[in-house]
């Protein structure tokens, strides 16, 4: 298909003025619609705000809490007791045990409570059998030996206890 040739009889100041309205019109066909801005608005904020609360994360709050994550050991001393037991000879039960903490300082302020740590801890262990401290019943002594220790050393917090030692006998 072949072209038709423009008007050349066209002057400079017509040549201007077509191309001033071709400018007016491309404009106008440019122009964005207030809603579609403010969505645009909405979603470049939010990104910011994600962006920013990620790096204040993990600046800030990330780097406070690995800095306290220092793990410290408390070692109970060697308990031996007699556990529960239908057999007349019994059964007896030897084992050492950790309190893990945070802080070193608190741990002068756990060995002042050790007598009645020591205490609830054979309290516990007596009331036991055998099957009682086989598979699971291990970590349920766990985590009653925990609950027991901190209400204790309360406003210290114990976090784990460790078994170094289990052996019965």
């Amino acid at each position: 298909m072949a072209h038709e040739p423009k008007n050349v009889d066209v002057t400079g100041d017509e040549l201007k003025t077509q191309t001033d309205q071709q400018i007016q019109n491309s404009k106008q066909k440019k122009k964005i619609p207030p809603r579609v801005l403010l969505v645009n608005t909405i979603i470049f904020v939010i990104l910011l705000l994600c962006v920013g609360g990620w790096f204040f994360y993990g600046l800030f709050i990330e780097n406070n809490e690995t800095q306290h994550e220092t793990n410290y050991y408390v070692s109970i001393p060697e308990v031996v007791v007699n556990l529960r037991s239908i057999n007349p000879k019994g059964n007896i039960l030897r084992a050492t045990f950790n309190l893990q903490i945070h802080k070193k300082e608190e741990e002068a302020k756990i060995k002042e409570y050790m007598p009645v740590i020591l205490d609830q801890l054979l309290s516990y262990l007596r009331d036991q059998s055998v099957s009682d401290l086989e598979g699971p019943g291990l970590e349920r002594m766990r985590e009653a030996l925990l609950l027991r220790i901190n209400n204790i050393v309360r406003p210290i917090r114990i976090n784990r206890i460790t078994i170094y030692n289990f052996l019965i006998q």
